[in-house]
């Protein structure tokens, strides 16, 4: 053994020695292997990523499978409604690829389920959604109320999704079947506990939902926020029916994940916020960091 190679021995077990005085962890190679942070995917678990498709819509795979978040394929037309989608998702779905579930806030407002989005519904063996979207759909829709539980089981695991409560409108304003919406919280072992708001615009609303998670679930690993302020002067005289930028920040600042996911800012004309927006609410908030960067759409970002 060359001097070289004796002084590299020495100072890895001296790194070593160190870092055991100091409770760290070392390889041997001497360099210190630092601790996963809280709710992160550990080294060969299975990968936590998002790829943002536009608007609402959404892969999450977690836990070994591939969730569907709200789809919306349509090219950019204006609807029956009035609303109008003004561009196209980053790949159609010929490129989705296989997908175990889909997760779906609501069916009755096209920039939550556009056209091409129903006819995927009924390639995909497992929907979860409302009461109301159940009867709308057909027996493909598995209807969920707030709190009650399903489970989806896959060779990597078992992941149980919660329907959790969601408010499309002010606090104390009840829309009726119009305005019937869920919210979903994704859980489970070697699950990170993921919380997708679905079209909730109440900050009280996010807050209770939190504080349940947290005491029946544990901490928030990841939030998944629908923000962009949407509004439309037929509704309630104009008033957002998602989360401002500024209750956005809010709610992240008070559930405190460790990554926000923002989605519906993008592809259609009824948002009166954008990203610019949610990211300078952050940022007064001092949590810009928690924000993910989805653009370009269409590209996997990794969550772990």
């Amino acid at each position: 053994m060359n001097r070289s190679t004796l002084l590299r021995a020495a100072v890895a077990a001296a790194s070593v020695s160190l870092l055991a005085a100091c409770g760290g962890n070392a390889g041997a190679d001497g360099e210190e292997k630092k601790p996963s942070s809280a709710g992160s995917t550990p080294s060969g678990a299975e990968a936590f990523t998002v790829t943002h498709v536009g608007g609402p819509t959404a892969v999450l795979e977690i836990a070994g499978q591939r969730i569907l978040i709200d789809p919306t394929f349509d090219a950019p037309k204006k609807y029956k409604s009035g609303m109008s989608k003004v561009k196209g998702p980053a790949f159609g779905p010929e490129k989705l690829g296989k997908i175990d579930a889909v997760l779906l806030s609501h069916d009755q407002h096209d920039d939550n389920l556009d056209g091409k989005g129903r006819e995927l519904l009924k390639d995909v063996p497992v929907v979860f959604s409302t009461p109301g979207a159940h009867k709308r759909l057909g027996d493909h829709i598995t209807p969920m109320k707030s709190w009650e539980e399903r489970e989806l089981k896959s060779s990597g695991g078992t992941i149980k999704v919660t329907a959790v409560p969601a408010l499309h409108g002010p606090d104390g304003v009840d829309r009726g079947a119009d305005g019937e919406v869920t919210g979903f919280v994704l859980s489970g072992k070697g699950v990170p506990t993921t919380y997708i708001s679905g079209d909730n615009a109440s900050v009280k609303v996010a807050k209770q939902v939190g504080d349940r998670i947290k005491k029946d679930i544990g901490a928030i690993d990841t939030a998944v926020l629908f923000a962009g302020a949407a509004r439309t002067p037929a509704i309630l005289d104009n008033a957002p029916l998602t989360l401002t930028s500024k209750n956005a920040a809010l709610v992240a600042k008070d559930l405190n994940p460790r990554k926000v996911v923002p989605l519906h800012t993008d592809s259609w004309d009824i948002y009166s916020e954008d990203i610019k927006s949610l990211v300078k609410a952050f940022k007064d908030q001092g949590i810009d960091g928690k924000l993910v960067d989805l653009e370009p759409a269409g590209e996997k970002k990794n969550l772990s």
